[in-house]
């Protein structure tokens, strides 16, 4: 199994950016969501695996964080308390549907916060705070070569080009891929694809799989089909 060691080569990169930021963004100084100096990010993602795209871990006010990983933390991807998170079982029951193919998943941020408007408003306030975080976590995907991106949540699919005429005054952030319905859309797959390296990837845009907004059953149902389908169509990205 091939991975991109993320604690291992991103680490030192990660905390450069909260500590250049650390004065200048309010909200991580903010008494009572000290969480959010904490970053936490997988400590590793499989390559040639479905992945899985969240916009940002979130915090259960009153959990405890310890302080041998107060700095930044790195989750285990196969963690035991996976199976007690309904977010991580929606991941592993489209793995197992589709024979077990191998999944990982990324946040783009790695503030902790359950408030997604708080990142929201990032985009207006502290817009190299994103951008910082952001160009990390597109080097990582690219290297990990995902035979299929799934971004699970609406908010996420933003910073992949998704409604840019919405945030034409953010352009800096976006990375602009062409997903336009109605000239970039492959009615074959039935979703987009993109470059990312010298491949291309396929890519669907879906809304959360767990908590109250998540998809219903029959969407649910036919995104896992379609992954099937796409997956079974197309080799594994080598190389």
């Amino acid at each position: 199994m091939e991975i991109v060691n993320i604690e291992k080569e991103y680490k030192e990169r990660i905390l450069k950016v909260w500590n250049k930021h650390k004065d200048n963004v309010s909200i991580l100084n903010e008494p009572g969501f000290e969480y959010r100096k904490s970053p936490i990010l997988p400590q590793f993602i499989k390559t040639n695996s479905i992945l899985f795209v969240g916009i940002n871990p979130s915090f259960t006010k009153g959990s405890r964080i310890f302080d041998n990983v107060r700095k930044i933390e790195f989750y285990p991807p196969n963690h035991s308390c996976e199976k007690d998170i309904a977010y991580f079982e929606k991941f592993k029951n489209i793995s197992e549907y589709c024979d077990n193919v191998d999944w990982s998943h990324i946040d783009l941020f790695f503030m902790r916060e359950t408030k997604q408007k708080i990142l929201e408003n990032l985009a207006f306030t502290n817009i190299d705070f994103l951008q910082d975080q952001i160009d990390i976590t597109f080097e990582i995907i690219e290297r990990a070569k995902p035979r299929i991106i799934v971004v699970a949540n609406s908010f996420a699919s933003e910073f992949f080009g998704k409604k840019k005429t919405k945030h034409q005054t953010f352009s800096k952030i976006w990375k602009g891929y062409h997903l336009d319905f109605d000239t970039d859309f492959d009615k074959e797959i039935g979703t987009y694809k993109i470059n990312m390296g010298s491949k291309e990837i396929p890519i669907i845009f879906s809304g959360m799989l767990s908590g109250q907004r998540a998809l219903d059953l029959g969407s649910f149902e036919r995104l896992k089909w379609q992954i099937k389908k796409i997956i079974e169509s197309a080799k594994p990205v080598i190389g």
